[in-house]
């Protein structure tokens, strides 16, 4: 391959000033060897130099480049800060594309666009499930995901784990065959189990993982309606099984073990019927930047409160138990003011109960003032 070496050596030398540059590593990274690395010590030891090379060898145009880095990215659990990083990815080797002109060359020798979708539904599906294996609720993952699969709670672990997560996604994915339909199954298993708060949250970062599979699903479904000769691989997962969705979805009459609620009573019937309902449109809510969000909370109180007020308020009151810091770890503040942001709950609820738990808590006036920000700066959005 023939770079020419000042276009080639200034965008490595950008990117590797980066404030993002591991970042940036970790995604070149992923792309070339299929594969997502957090040790340091390995990503220190390759240069920028030779990673650019493979992704440039590899990705053999601008738009597979930057297709690879969108997918990649919506599988990722911080895909609003990696976005930034693959943007800065596809405009320092843009000039390189340009030069080499690699758009018009590739137009002979493109892959089969059957093997790539298959590839490419492969490799996010593997993606999600190393994700959801190594989030530190990968146990109540596999609960949620084994009762949305087989339509019964199961609480022995060993006898979900023996499907393997793989497996489950991908009958969830045939069960459930467009995410909308998959996001209402969750809502109505979630409104029967106890911890709602804790499962709502732990629904939405599955959802967030098979979500660009289905974004995968639906580019297959544009292109066999555009090409209905085509032969698609038996690999692919079917779109278009209705039936099996109208059979297979969460009844309102499975008999649950004892760490969900009985939905036979006359709260829970009551409650399914309005989830079941027609929802009625509501007016978009104003769009929000969640790092505007964020250095508002920071500029004017102490984060950790801010974390540990946001936790009490989405999950159960704050104990200082060592299982709670570990929990609190594992979630940014910018996780816990989104999901506080797309509860659903009113401003009212969320002030009232922020103040509670303040006035609960050692040092309550410090954790008032906390609560006081955190009202303010979500306030305009929710």
């Amino acid at each position: 391959m023939q770079l020419s070496s000042d276009t080639f050596y200034q965008a490595v030398q950008n990117l590797e000033h980066h404030p993002e540059s591991i970042r940036v590593k970790k995604l070149i990274f992923c792309i070339c060897k299929k594969s997502w690395e957090n040790d340091l010590n390995i990503l220190n030891g390759l240069s920028m130099e030779s990673l650019v090379k493979e992704l440039i060898t590899q990705q053999e145009t601008l738009e597979e480049l930057t297709l690879s880095l969108y997918k990649l990215v919506k599988t990722l659990n911080r895909p609003k800060v990696y976005a930034g990083v693959a943007k800065a990815i596809v405009e320092q080797l843009g000039p390189i594309y340009h030069e080499l002109n690699k758009e018009t060359e590739v137009l002979d020798v493109a892959p089969n666009p059957t093997e790539t979708h298959v590839s490419n539904s492969t490799f996010l599906l593997e993606q999600a499930v190393r994700n959801l294996s190594n989030h530190p609720e990968t146990a109540r993952i596999h609960k949620l995901i084994y009762a949305i699969s087989k339509n019964s709670w199961e609480n022995d672990l060993n006898r979900i784990q023996h499907y393997g997560l793989k497996n489950l996604i991908t009958e969830t994915l045939e069960i459930y065959p467009d995410y909308n339909s998959l996001k209402q199954a969750f809502i109505k298993l979630v409104n029967n189990i106890n911890k709602k708060n804790l499962y709502i949250a732990i629904s939405k970062v599955i959802l967030n993982q098979v979500g660009g599979l289905y974004d995968n699903l639906e580019r297959e479904e544009d292109r066999l309606s555009q090409n209905s000769s085509n032969s698609y691989s038996t690999q692919i997962i079917s779109i278009n099984n209705g039936d099996n969705y109208g059979n297979m979805q969460p009844s309102s009459v499975s008999a649950f073990e004892t760490s969900v609620i009985d939905i036979t009573s006359e709260q829970m019937v009551t409650e399914l019927k309005q989830v079941q309902a027609t929802p009625v449109p509501s007016p978009p809510k104003p769009t929000y930047d969640i790092f505007e969000i964020r250095l508002e909370i920071m500029q004017y109180t102490n984060p950790l409160r801010a974390k540990i007020l946001l936790f009490s308020l989405l999950f159960h009151p704050w104990d200082r138990s060592g299982q709670d810091w570990s929990t609190l770890r594992s979630y940014t503040l910018d996780d816990l003011v989104e999901q506080i942001l797309q509860s659903g709950r009113s401003i009212t609820e969320i002030e009232g109960k922020l103040y509670n738990m303040a006035k609960s808590l050692h040092d309550p006036d410090s954790h008032l003032q906390t609560a006081s920000t955190v009202v303010e700066a979500v306030k305009p959005f929710v």
